[in-house]
């Protein structure tokens, strides 16, 4: 095998997936070279020709290290599945070939359009043959829906099963697709709003899923969270997860209709992650919110400003019930959810 000085990135493991999609959406991952593993730091490639400046503004402030080393060539692998496939699919069916997938644990989740339904199965094991590092390869099968928010799936290759352990910033969570609510897109959300916990904080999440942002916010807090969910699956993976994790927090795991919890005035933080139906639940937010409480409110929004019609929902739906949105501290789309359609978070203040 082939390998050549390359310039390199050195960062924590923990941090690499992110980091791996940011320097690829940037062009500036050599793709033509494998990334090493070290002592639980990755050793990234990557190309030449750019400012130091530019690579600050795509990590953030995490600890990093720049530098020159020899890199292996993956010449002899196709660069993507479209090349890959080029032998099974017309032109003109390439470019519908998903271009990115969703990383669940060990797990990868394809989303095929109804155009290449019939070709499935060979993208489903041709991906697997380009990625190896995946025991599954899953497609997504229909949308999310009822209560319980979850999606059926087809196994197209490896191992035929939903199940797995998905690490976020370290935290373990224990997930199965088929059975409970997960997006591997929130990482980002999780962490955010576990940093905005503070020390000894009541938190209230109203639609947990498997209790990403519970783990999360116990991971990093001596909070107490109360976690709900209608799914008793999901309380049951999220029981596995607290298992899995060494917690500073508590977490007291409920199933039940989050309009059933009866606390009154009791959090310091109500997280609403049901873009789809929080807003039918607001007014029992503001019912378990402490005055000059914060809610994380999430919807899912279109039009020429998503985050300005958020706003005046939230709002309305604060006042209709009998309380008052007294600051609005943050709002932002999260991520597209649907052609022209967003996922909006606003985090606010409520009186």
């Amino acid at each position: 095998m082939m390998s050549t000085k390359k310039r390199f990135l050195k960062i924590d493991v923990r941090h690499g997936e992110r980091i791996r999609k940011a320097l690829l959406e940037h062009k500036l991952l050599d793709t033509d070279y494998r990334i090493l593993s070290q002592d639980g730091r990755l050793i990234i490639p990557l190309r030449s020709g750019f400012e130091d400046e530019k690579l600050d503004s795509i990590l953030g402030p995490i600890d990093y290290e720049t530098g020159e080393m020899e890199f292996e060539l993956i010449s002899q692998s196709p660069k993507s599945l479209a090349e890959a496939l080029e032998n099974y699919l017309t032109p003109e069916e390439l470019e519908l070939v998903p271009r990115s997938y969703d990383l669940i644990g060990d797990i990868a989740v394809l989303e095929i359009p109804d155009e290449l339904s019939k070709h499935k199965e060979i993208i489903g094991k041709t991906f697997h043959e380009v990625h190896r590092n995946f025991s599954t390869v899953l497609a997504k099968k229909g949308a999310i829906s009822g209560a319980t928010r979850v999606r059926e799936y087809q196994c197209l290759s490896g191992e035929d099963r939903t199940d797995t352990i998905h690490i976020e910033y370290g935290c373990r969570l224990a997930v199965d697709l088929s059975k409970a609510y997960f997006s591997p897109r929130l990482l980002e959300e999780h962490n955010r709003i576990a940093q905005l916990v503070k020390e000894n904080e009541f938190v209230v999440d109203m639609f947990c899923g498997v209790g990403s942002f519970p783990i999360h916010i116990a991971k990093q807090r001596r909070a107490h969270i109360v976690a709900i969910d209608i799914n008793p699956d999901a309380i049951k993976l999220l029981n596995k997860s607290m298992k899995l994790n060494r917690l500073l927090g508590t977490i007291e795991p409920i199933v039940g209709d989050a309009k059933d919890y009866s606390q009154t005035h009791v959090a310091d933080r109500v997280i609403m992650n049901h873009p789809s139906g929080a807003f039918n639940f607001v007014s029992d937010a503001c019912r378990i919110l402490k005055p000059r409480g914060v809610l994380h409110y999430y919807d899912f929004m279109g039009g020429d400003d998503p985050e300005g019609m958020a706003v005046n929902r939230l709002s309305k739906l604060v006042e209709d019930a009998g309380y008052s949105l007294a600051t609005v501290d943050l709002v932002r789309r999260v991520r597209n959810s649907a052609p022209y359609e967003f996922q909006v978070v606003i985090d606010a203040t409520i009186m």
